[in-house]
């Protein structure tokens, strides 16, 4: 049971079973296989399973770390079977022409993609190469956050204590506070989370005083926050021009403008903004009348106000 394929990605949400689902049946096809999902989410693991399910050895390039000479070195190694593309968007432009050279002339390697950008967001990346998008986008893999999934989080704290070998009860103050957490790490997240408690669990019984002080922290913040009146400072200033401007062009291409989208094109730049602080934000310059929302594909919209907003912001950012 151990060496099964897939018995190490937990849960019953329907989301993640039509992940596993569908990852089995990619798995015998040669086909390259993109795999989305935000950081956290196991995107790594379910290539490992898919190689794993293949009786096949998986060669996995983080790309972020890989420079140009070590990435043509490995894709002319005859002997690779499957060839892992970790956060593949991380690539350069010269690397991302490699790639493309190699999906059209080998015939004997599979490519395994992933990345933490959504298929949309690739899709409109101006990192990334279009031609390298359609290539690898054969068989798309999603893989649903945690917080899509939040019914699964005692399914995974279990298992995650099982692999401990513990099996204690846990305190409903737990669930609570979990349900409450945003979990922006997804399952890694909850992961590290257990295995903290685990080292420093006494008894039989998982308090909230064995969880790490961070889980508790948002509540004391957000009330905190919510006392507090101040101006704009330089670093709002750049998320609400980063907001309003990439708004506008999404707005110019008859994109949606989502948070979830505006998060991940954020953590292209110096900015990141996860996709609640984006939902922060944005709820803040609907107030002012600078942008609205709709619901759907509709998306974020800039509104006039919002573009003199915008054109003022431009004006009193420093120039270095």
């Amino acid at each position: 049971m151990a060496n099964c394929p897939f018995t190490h990605i937990y849960g019953e949400h329907h989301d993640i079973k039509h992940a596993i689902h569908l990852a089995k049946q990619f798995t015998n096809s040669r086909l390259p296989v993109l795999i989305t999902g935000e950081i956290g989410t196991g995107k790594t693991l379910f290539a490992q399973e898919m190689a794993k399910a293949s009786q096949i050895i998986l060669e996995h390039i983080y790309c972020p770390n890989i420079n140009e000479e070590i990435l043509q070195k490995t894709l002319h190694e005859k002997a690779i079977q499957v060839l892992y593309l970790d956060e593949v968007s991380a690539l350069s432009f010269p690397m991302q022409h490699h790639v493309i050279r190699f999906l059209e002339t080998s015939n004997e390697t599979k490519i395994i993609a992933s990345s933490s950008l959504s298929l949309e967001a690739l899709r409109v990346s101006s990192t990334f190469l279009p031609e390298l998008f359609y290539r690898l986008n054969v068989l798309h893999l999603s893989i649903p956050s945690l917080a899509d999934r939040k019914t699964d989080i005692p399914v995974l704290t279990t298992a995650f204590f099982q692999e401990l070998e513990l099996h204690p009860d846990i305190d409903p103050s737990v669930w609570d506070a979990f349900e409450q957490y945003p979990f922006e790490g997804n399952v890694q997240e909850l992961k590290n989370i257990i295995h903290y408690a685990g080292a420093i669990l006494e008894g039989d019984t998982v308090f909230l005083h064995h969880l790490p002080p961070f889980v508790l922290l948002p509540h004391h913040t957000t009330v905190k926050k919510k006392k507090e009146e101040h101006q704009l400072t330089l670093m709002e200033k750049q998320e609400f021009i980063f907001l309003l401007e990439t708004t506008r062009a999404l707005n110019e291409k008859g994109e949606a403008a989502s948070r979830r989208i505006l998060s991940e094109l954020s953590k292209q730049g110096d900015i990141p903004l996860t996709p609640q602080q984006v939902r922060s934000r944005l709820d803040d310059l609907e107030r002012k009348t600078y942008v609205t929302k709709g619901r759907g594909r509709a998306g974020t919209k800039i509104t006039l106000e919002g573009l003199s907003f915008l054109k003022s912001l431009d004006s009193c950012i420093p120039v270095h």
